[in-house]
Parts: structure tokens; sequence; C-alpha cells
């Protein structure tokens, strides 16, 4: 079973973009994760990842991830939600 689900996410699923964060906090009794966006990429050759250099300032690369009145909540760096499950 694992093979081919394997085989399916190789053969079905394409990499779109990739952020390489850095945890800067972890809150774990409120279940929150406070990050950093270190690097960020959307093109790819090959197997190779194409890291960009303009990423831009510090504080538009933060974000949050918590878990809300069981649900979980994205929030950028200027605490707006930006996703949620």
């Amino acid at each position: 079973m694992l093979y081919s689900c394997q085989k399916f996410v190789e053969s079905n699923l394409q990499l779109k973009l990739v952020n390489y964060v850095e945890v800067e906090d972890v809150n774990e009794t409120l279940c929150e994760y406070r990050l950093l966006t270190t690097a960020f990429a959307s093109t790819f050759a090959g197997d190779n990842i194409e890291w960009r250099d303009d990423i831009g300032i510090e504080d538009d690369r933060r974000s949050s991830v918590a878990l809300e009145n069981g649900r979980w909540v994205v929030r950028d760096g200027y605490n707006r939600i930006i996703a949620q499950t």
C-alpha cells in the first residue's frame, strides 16, 4: 500500500512552491508556532530548487500557525488571517 501511495504522489502531484522557515517561537499551551521565512522558491530545474534572491523585508516574511477554536489558523506578520482549515 505504501509503495502505491508514493507512486501516485510522485506521478500525479507537482511541487509549486517551497518556503524554508525558521521556527522562532512555540507556545505549546496555545498550540501556536511563530515562523520566519528565510528562503522561498517557485521555480525548479529537475530535482533542484531555484531559491529566489528577492524574498522581501523581514516583517513581510513573518507568520504564525495556531489552533483556534478547533481550527488551524495561519496569520501573516501583521496578525491578519491568511488561511484557515
